[in-house]
């Protein structure tokens, strides 16, 4: 059953689109704290407290979680990182199981055109979702540091 065509890829597309699914029944977020089943997730930033700046992942899980809710634009003020990761990964599940379709139909030259368009895709939402991260994380930084100083 395994090795039949497309199950690896529609296996692991449903897992990511399950993750979504199950984040948006589990959780909720405001933008302090994430809560699991209504009861809150104690955990502050460390960088946070000590330092007094916040560290690139700051808003990650919030933003996340928020995005599963449809909450993208508030989410994307606290932390791109949780938008693009979710946006990332739904649009990987939905890739994965359109790959999955196309490789239990298509002809072996057509499925590795599609397989290179789905890997260099993937790359190229990872690099720039990458750099809209760290950038916008310098942002805040610079902005905190001017209105401090």
């Amino acid at each position: 059953m395994t090795s039949r065509a497309g199950f690896a890829a529609t296996v692991l597309g449903m897992v990511l689109l399950a993750e979504l699914a199950i984040t948006n029944l589990a959780f909720t977020a405001d933008s302090e704290f994430v809560y699991l089943f209504g009861h809150r997730i104690n955990v502050v930033c460390a960088a946070r407290q000590r330092l007094g700046l916040p560290c690139p992942t700051c808003g990650f899980t919030r933003g996340f979680v928020m995005t599963a809710h449809g909450r993208v634009t508030e989410a994307w003020k606290l932390s791109p990182a949780g938008p693009l990761a979710a946006g990332g990964i739904f649009g990987m599940g939905l890739a994965l199981l359109i790959f999955a379709a196309l490789e239990r139909r298509s002809h072996p030259a057509q499925l590795a055109k599609v397989k290179r368009w789905l890997q260099n895709g993937a790359l190229a939402y990872g690099g720039i979702a990458t750099l809209i991260w760290i950038c916008s994380w310098i942002s805040v930084v610079t902005n905190l540091s001017r209105t401090k100083g």
